[in-house]
């Protein structure tokens, strides 16, 4: 027997399957007559030299007078614990912001009609640098597109895989790409329902 382990992140490993095999006769003779390699994926190859560059920086903290008064998630969060509460709500409670995209908050479901926040022409690449300001750890999520990841805090990621969520850990920056070939109003957002409504979304539009 061979356990087949995922160990690519430090402390997340897991059995992805159990082999068992032994000496007895093959069910088949011959393998069958399939391919062996996987069809490369069909998502075009975004165009580095000739893209559009966006930034999406993540920002959490206590609103006041409509403007984010602070960063810094958990830090902040815990500053607040220490503080007499009486007469005040926690950031994130009953659909109040706590959370921010580029320093606006998007809360509840959204809003219908909201102006997005950038606009690509269709079938340009867009370069995306996602920066994340909080303490906290963040899935962005992005709908419509996959993501071709190129780097994390300045480093190139050493398998440059596809990905539609990218986890952020507190203050990493990271790179991606993509075609923007789906024409509409797409929605990126953290991948985690109570953070989202309290602002960690936002939307974009391909034309």
């Amino acid at each position: 027997r061979y356990q087949v382990v995922d160990d690519f992140y430090d402390g997340l490993a897991y059995t992805l399957a159990a082999l068992a095999y032994d000496k007895a006769p093959p069910l088949r003779v011959h393998p069958l007559d399939l391919p062996t390699a996987l069809p490369r994926n069909p998502l075009p190859e975004p165009d580095l030299d000739s893209a559009v560059r966006q930034e999406i920086i993540l920002q959490g903290g206590m609103m006041g007078g409509g403007k984010l008064a602070g960063v810094g998630g958990m830090m902040g969060m815990s500053g607040m614990m220490g503080m007499n509460m009486k007469g005040m709500t926690m950031p994130g409670m009953n659909g109040t912001p706590a959370w921010a995209i580029n320093g606006v908050s998007m809360t509840g479901d959204g809003h219908a009609g909201m102006a997005p926040h950038f606009t690509l022409r269709r079938g340009v690449t867009c370069h995306l640098t996602i920066r994340n300001e909080t303490a906290w750890w963040h899935p962005m999520h992005v709908h419509g597109f996959s993501l071709l990841m190129l780097s994390r805090n300045g480093s190139p990621v050493p398998h440059r895989q596809w990905q539609d969520t990218v986890l952020l850990a507190p203050k990493d920056t990271v790179e991606c790409a993509f075609v923007a070939d789906n024409p509409g109003d797409w929605m990126l957002h953290r991948h985690v329902a109570d953070h989202q409504m309290a602002g960690l979304m936002t939307v974009f539009r391909v034309t």
